[in-house]
This record gives C-alpha cells, structure tokens and sequence, in this order.
C-alpha cells in the first residue's frame, strides 16, 4: 500500500490528511530500504528516488515498474508496446484534469477506470441519448453510481445490449483521453488481473490504438472550422442531396437553437462523431455555425430514424484514412510495431471454432437458467442479434439463439463459407472475432444477472472452454 507525504521545506514528511492510522512508524511500503537515495530530476508532478549504490531485490505485487513525465514519453509507443508483448496489469495516468486506468490483460484492454466526472456511465448514457439526465438523477437519488446500470435494465428503462455498447463506449472514450494525455504522470502498476472486473469487456488494443490516432488527426482539421462544441447549428439552404445516414440524422435534427453537443446527444453519437458528421455538412453548405441560439424549431422533414449500431465491441475493424495511417506508420518507434503482426497461432477448422462457441453459448444459458431468467435472457439476446447490436459480420445475419442458447452449427458453417471472401485476408480470424463479439455481451448481460461467486465461476469456465482454440 502506498503512503501520502509531503514537501515540507527541504523535509519529507507524512500527509496529515492521510490520518495516524497510516503513518506508521515504519510504513511496510518502505521496510528495508534503508540506505543513501539519489533525487532524479523529472517532472513537476513526480519525484524519483534511487538508491545508490544499488542492492537489487524485488517486492510482491502490486508494485509499480515503470512510471515517467507523459509530457515527455508518448503513451500510445509504451501501450503499442505493452499489447506487442502480451502484458497484464494497470495503466494509471495522473493528470491535471483527473486520474484514468487502462486494465489490460495479455496486452488487450479489458477495462478501464477513471475519476474524471464526463467519464461515468451515467454521463456517457446521457450523452449518447439513451437516458434522461432528470431520469438518471433520480435513479441515482436511489442507487450508487456502481449500480446505475443494472437499475435503468432493471427497470425496463434501457436495453441491456445498450448497456453493453455504453460500457464499451466508456472504455473506449477513457482510452483515447490516456492516448491524448500530454501532462501529468503515468504509471504501470505490475498486478493480477482478475477474470472479472465488473463487466465483461475486451477490445482490440491496436484497434482502439489505429482509431485513437486517426481520431487525433481528424480532430485537429474539424477544430479548425469548429473551435468548439458549444456552438449552435443553424440550417443555411435545404438540401435535396442523397446523405450518408447519420448526415440526415443529424440535420433532421438541426433547429438553429441545438449546440453541436446537443445534436449529438439526439442522434446519440459521440462528439468526435457529430463533429465529422457537422463538419460534412458545413463543407456541403448546408449548415453554419453560430455563438447564439438562432430562429424557431424547424420541424423534421422525415422523423428520427431509428438508430442502428454500427458494432457492439467499441471499436470495430479500424479503416483509417491515408492520413490517419500515415500518424501511425511514422510515429515514433514503438508505435511504428503496431502495424506489424504477431506470430500466428495455430488456426482451427470452422468446425471446432463453432463447436467450441456453442459450447460456451450454451454453459453461460444453463448458469443464468439457474436464475430461472432463461426465457428472458435467451429473448433479449435475439433481440440484439436480429438488431445487429452484437456484431455487424454478415455470418450472424439472420441467425437465432436456440432456447439453449446455442446457434446453429450448420448455418455457421455455411455463412462462413459464404461469406469467407467478405471477410478480409483473415476470415478465419473475423469469424472468430464475429463470435467473440457474441460471447462477451452474453457474459456481460449474464453479469447483470448473477451473484458475484456465480458470474466469477462462469467466467473461468469460459476462459478454459476458449483456451482449446488456442487463446482468448
């Protein structure tokens, strides 16, 4: 455990706020390591000591390994590093605005946390559109914020494949604040990672590395026309041009009095999102941009069409534009590797991957069953599969979960088969991600479901059912 001191002059000293209970007269942290220690010079935010002469030795986890001024070290070189090399543990960056967390277990990402108050579920909800904040308030009058979720699926208010593209949106978003971070200090805590951390997550790092640069590229051409996102959106001519979806989407939408920020609250995009989407608009001349509220409510042309999501994992199959690719071809060294592939495993038959899924599809109904909840679960579950809030691969089209849970084997295969060519220059590795995609939002919607004992047991289970495809 650590312990809190402070600059009292030349003096270190222990926190007062920290209470005597934990200062300790020999704090365990700091038990043996006696002896002369050099100050290294770093930044504001950190102070390093070594020891000299150095003795060597190690500590038990958790213990920090590695830590540094993220002004002068780029996060996404050490995480496109970490995910080369399969680590697991914590990320932790402390920086002006509040301190994140990035879990990550054999170099994917698995979770993230942070304290930062945009960064909440309940924020994220109402930001995407899903939730009232008078709604969430309320809820939150009743429940702690570790609960929100559950509550509002509880109570019929959200969908729990929502939920599950919310969580991952939040982990997301929490990452890209860590890539972006260009103060403070960042540590890389060496600690156990547990199967279950909450929900049931695991993103692409290099995924959500490819989409964070091409997103800082972009950013910075969308800034230059809109410096921010509380400018209001004004209609400048109608428009009988065919538009992109989320294009009619939003100017639907537009009114003269919404901010960009409220539009993408409507057309529940992020806010990277809807600045692409306005940014479009304004290039085609269809909007502008004022500081002011403009004119009356202008109503919609064609009603708001119902939102589909586009992937239920966070991050899908990053294509970046040429820019985007380019940032990440000459960055720095340890970004560069993340264009590179690591050593290809053992590919299995369509066959054995089916069966193997299925199998695990299967155990987690038998588990929520004991619930008595089968029925509903299996329900819901189609619900999103026939949405497409699970995944987007053409070979789940059409495709139903048996009251057992299962899919079926043969219309598996045969979607493989059909659509392999559709599938990149890895189909057997999209089809396993396809399914991957399905095995998560049904450990996460199970994880809403279970006491704590059960879902933990089921998520072990699962882990060794996946390691005879050789890896999770």
């Amino acid at each position: 455990m650590s312990q809190r001191f402070r600059i009292d002059g030349a003096h270190l000293v222990p926190d007062e706020r920290a209470g005597a209970s934990q200062q300790p007269s020999s704090p365990p942290a700091l038990a043996g390591r006696a002896g002369s220690y050099v100050l290294q010079a770093t930044s504001p935010d950190l102070l390093v000591f070594s020891r000299s002469p150095a003795e060597g030795g190690s500590v038990p986890t958790p213990r920090v390994v590695l830590s540094g001024d993220a002004s002068g070290f780029p996060l996404a070189d050490l995480i496109a590093f970490l995910s080369q090399a399969r680590w697991s543990g914590v990320l932790r960056v402390q920086a002006p605005g509040g301190e994140r967390s990035v879990v990550l277990r054999e170099g994917e990402v698995r979770g993230a946390t942070s304290d930062v108050a945009a960064d909440r579920l309940g924020e994220v909800l109402v930001r995407l559109g899903y939730v009232e904040r008078p709604v969430l308030e309320a809820v939150l009058r009743e429940q702690p914020p570790s609960k929100i979720g559950r509550t509002l699926v509880e109570r019929g208010i959200l969908q729990a494949h929502d939920l599950f593209r919310c969580v991952t949106h939040q982990v997301s978003e929490i990452f890209h604040a860590i890539v972006l971070c260009r103060e403070g200090s960042f540590f890389l805590v060496d600690q156990p990672v547990e199967d279950k951390l909450g929900h049931n997550i695991q993103l692409s790092t290099q995924s959500l590395l490819m989409d964070s640069i091409r997103k800082i590229d972009e950013l910075a051409h969308f800034r230059k026309r809109i410096p921010h996102s509380r400018l209001h959106v004004m209609r400048k001519a109608p428009t009988f041009a065919k538009l992109e979806p989320d294009e009619d989407r939003v100017l639907n939408l537009v009114d003269g009095r919404r901010t960009v920020l409220e539009l993408g609250q409507a057309s529940r995009l992020s806010e990277f999102d809807v600045l692409k989407v306005i940014y479009g608009l304004m290039e085609g001349g269809f909007v502008g941009l004022s500081d002011k509220p403009q004119g009356a409510a202008t109503p919609s042309l064609s009603g708001l069409p119902a939102v589909r999501p586009r992937s239920i994992m966070g991050i899908p199959v990053v294509r970046p534009s040429s820019t985007g690719l380019q940032a990440v071809r000459t960055s720095q060294s340890g970004l560069r590797s993340i264009t590179s592939m690591q050593d290809a495993p053992h590919v299995p038959e369509v066959g054995e991957v089916v069966r193997v899924f299925n199998r695990i599809f299967r155990e987690i109904a038998t588990e929520v069953s004991k619930q008595g909840l089968a029925r509903e679960f299996i329900a819901s579950a189609n619900a999103a599969l026939s949405g497409q809030a699970l995944s987007s691969s053409p070979v789940l089209a059409g495709l139903a979960f048996a009251p057992d849970g299962s899919l079926s084997d043969a219309r598996l295969i045969d979607a493989y088969a059909q659509h392999r060519g559709a599938l990149g220059s890895e189909p057997m590795a999209a089809f396993r991600q396809a399914l991957s995609d399905v095995m998560f939002f049904l450990l996460f919607q199970a994880g809403e479901l279970l006491e704590s004992r059960a879902d933990e047991d089921l998520a072990r289970r699962v882990k060794d059912m996946l390691a005879v495809l050789g890896g999770t």
